[in-house]
């Protein structure tokens, strides 16, 4: 598929993922691949790259002290192709539709857009869902991620597996659940983005190749979750002089610092446009 239709949306219902292929050309995979590589090998420079695994044998293997599992946040401030693509019809469409409900408001946010690297022999993820609240779910959505695909995914480097209809079980997957075998492994070309919804169950693999697997992964929320949580965006109107004499607590209250992850404000390479 390359478009939001009501084949596409009957399949997202059904399914709780899609697949749009050549939403981007190869080109542009080669190109934004590259920035990639770039954003990641200058946040290793700067030590403020963010590491979320470290495979004993892959450091023993390799001789080095770093990870082979490494995201690259808040990459809307690093380059501009990145807020050029976040903004691509195809993605939209098919949000508006996705988080469709009567409101003035706008119906959904970017909750997050960040660059996701699987190394060399980066291990697979336990089964998880993207929407961290209590159980039981909720019958209406709160989240949906998009995977941009720069590589091909493939089996042998560890594609995206999902359990089709997962998203309608109300429910995380328990440790009983790690073995299951019913899984649907996202094979695909690069320049494909898959959505998935944010209960869908689902895991990456284990990148069992030479090269690292990258790819983006910008997460939508709806609307109404930031208005119930941050009604009033302290990070915006609370004055900096505040936040320097409050304490640790307040600002916890407040929100201040919340989302800031690792290597997100880290200033960006000069780059030759």
């Amino acid at each position: 598929m390359n478009k939001w239709d009501e084949s596409a949306k009957e399949f997202w219902e059904k399914n709780g993922y899609i697949l749009f292929e050549d939403v981007l050309t190869k080109t542009e995979c080669i190109y934004i691949r590259k920035i990639v590589v770039q954003l990641a090998e200058w946040e290793r420079r700067n030590n403020n790259a963010h590491i979320y695994d470290n495979n004993p044998s892959y450091l023993k293997n390799n001789n080095t002290s770093d990870g082979n599992l490494q995201r690259v946040w808040n990459i809307i401030n690093k380059h501009s192709i990145f807020r050029e693509i976040i903004q691509l019809p195809t993605i939209l469409d098919a949000m508006e539709d996705i988080f469709m409900r009567d409101t003035f408001h706008n119906k959904y946010i970017l909750s997050s857009f960040q660059a996701n690297i699987v190394g060399p022999g980066g291990v697979e993820q336990k089964l998880h869902v993207d929407t961290p609240i209590p159980e039981p779910f909720p019958p209406w959505i709160m989240k949906a991620t998009t995977v941009w695909l720069l590589d091909d995914f493939e089996e042998n480097n560890g594609a995206t597996l999902y359990l089709p209809g997962s998203h309608k079980f109300g429910k995380k997957p328990t440790k009983n659940d790690q073995s299951r075998d019913d899984l649907v492994q996202l094979n695909a070309k690069k320049g494909s983005v898959a959505i998935h919804h944010g209960y869908l169950w689902h895991k990456s693999g284990t990148n069992n190749t030479d090269n690292s697997r990258i790819a983006l992964l910008g997460a939508f929320a709806a609307s109404y979750t930031r208005d119930i949580s941050n009604e009033e965006n302290y990070g915006a109107i609370v004055d900096d002089d505040v936040v320097a004499e409050s304490s640790k607590d307040l600002n916890t209250l407040i929100g201040i610092g919340h989302g800031v992850m690792r290597g997100a404000t880290q200033v960006p390479p000069q780059w030759d446009e």
